[in-house]
């Protein structure tokens, strides 16, 4: 099995790059459309940590690892103690169920992440840089009606196209700082920006004399607000090298301050009418409480809850979908559950047989989004999957993972999502900006 490691190895590079490379290739050469439900609020809420957390359901408020310097908790950073790179892209295929039976298949990706964070003093002190999503807005959907001219002549059919792109994006900096072996702190400052356009297009197929018609609202917000979060460790609890850890984050409320553009034209022609106004929204807070178990060196587990008060605290000047300013909003508090367990057969032993160093994960979560249009329920139930594969280099992994869930149901106005999504992740580890000391 030895002899194999450098081909397995080789094979699991490729794999993921691969994977890496196809992923944005694919939605594009598709059609980059996801959930229809990404055209309320900010859109689809993202959430991503580690490749790590992907597959384990997400959860990872709680867990401490040599490998991977978690998002999901700045107090993590403390544990580093090598320069980790981090690079992952995705890509989500989605079949849609209306009510009356008609379905459609969708496909969209982009980046997951992109993430360095090094010590400033090993295992003591760590700092973290890292850009990903925060929501998603890339929809479509097709509505046909027809009309009566006024001078008698026959129907005229004509076709409305409502489609949604943008969302919103966050950078995350901060520090993780060890009080005590099993004690850690972290704070992280987050810029929020992004832009979510809503398109309008009118068309008239087959008729001669009308001219396809478009307008375009287009809101541009940006921001800042800040994390804090701790880590807490029992060493010893039931045996020799077992460890049990809490975590807890809190992410203060973001208030984004931006415009509101809106352009009405004909065809490829936008420039007719352009009014902006200036105005702010709200995002709410978000807390977060996690606990982990690791019972021996080959196992992890790892449970996760997450609270987002949308209902209450979200505030916007801005029309949005299913929100209006003062008026009525489909908007409701989030809450997500989702846990998953780590099984790496060979522990720490980077000498063992290679398929004994693959980490294998397997997790699922439920999350009820923050919609909640009357009487409807839009809970999303999903089971996660991933391998960690070794590379060359110990301290590098390439990891894939894989989601398959469904929200929503097919009823009155609303449609089911079927969705599967695939990931790909480079992480790197090494010893950069050290200074080597001669004894």
């Amino acid at each position: 099995m030895r002899s194999l490691s450098p081909f397995l190895s080789r094979l699991s590079v490729a794999a993921c790059l691969l994977v890496l490379a196809a992923a944005p290739a694919l939605a594009q050469g598709l059609n980059n459309y996801g959930t229809l439900y990404s055209r309320f609020g900010v859109g689809e809420r993202l959430l991503f940590s580690t490749s790590q957390t992907e597959a384990m359901g997400g959860a990872g408020v709680a867990l401490r690892s040599f490998s991977y310097a978690s998002l999901d908790n700045p107090a993590a950073w403390g544990d580093i103690a090598l320069t980790h790179f981090t690079f992952g892209a995705s890509v989500t295929g989605t079949s849609v169920e209306a009510a009356d039976g008609t379905t459609s298949d969708l496909a969209s990706g982009g980046l997951s992440t992109i993430q360095i964070a090094f010590p400033l003093r090993q295992q003591k002190l760590g700092l973290n840089i890292a850009y990903r999503p925060y929501s998603r807005v890339n929809y479509r959907a097709v509505q046909t009606e027809s009309f009566l001219p006024s001078d008698g002549g026959g129907a005229i059919d004509y076709r409305i196209n409502y489609e949604g792109e943008g969302g919103l994006q966050e950078i995350q900096a901060g520090l993780g700082y060890r009080l005590s072996p099993n004690v850690l702190i972290g704070g992280s400052i987050n810029a929020l920006f992004g832009t979510v356009d809503y398109l309008q297009r009118t068309e008239f197929p087959g008729s001669v004399g009308f001219v396809e018609t478009r307008s375009t609202e287009s809101v541009r917000v940006a921001g800042v607000t800040g994390t804090a979060g701790v880590i807490a460790s029992v060493p010893r609890l039931l045996g020799e090298a077992d460890v049990l850890a809490f975590g807890a984050t809190l992410r203060l409320p973001a208030r984004l301050f931006g415009e509101r553009a809106l352009t009405i034209g004909q065809s490829l022609d936008r420039d007719t009418l352009a009014t902006e106004t200036d105005g702010s929204l709200r995002l709410p807070m978000e807390v977060a409480a996690g606990i982990s178990y690791q019972p021996t060196r080959s196992l992890r587990l790892a449970v996760d809850t997450r609270y987002e008060p949308w209902g209450s605290q979200f505030e916007s000047d801005f029309a949005l979908g299913g929100f209006t300013p003062g008026g009525e909003t489909i908007l409701s508090d989030r809450f997500r559950v989702g846990g998953g367990l780590e099984w790496r057969p060979a522990g720490a032993r980077r000498r063992a047989p290679y398929l004994s160093r693959v980490a294998y994960r397997l997790g699922g979560y439920v999350d009820n989004g923050y919609l909640a249009p009357e009487g409807t329920d839009l809970t999303t139930y999903a089971a996660t999957a991933g391998l960690s594969l070794p590379a060359l280099i110990p301290t590098a992994s390439f990891d894939l993972n894989v989601e398959v869930g469904q929200r929503g149901d097919a009823t009155g106005l609303l449609v089911r999502d079927t969705f599967v999504k695939a990931s790909a992740t480079i992480n790197f580890g090494e010893r950069w900006f050290q200074r080597r000391r001669l004894d």
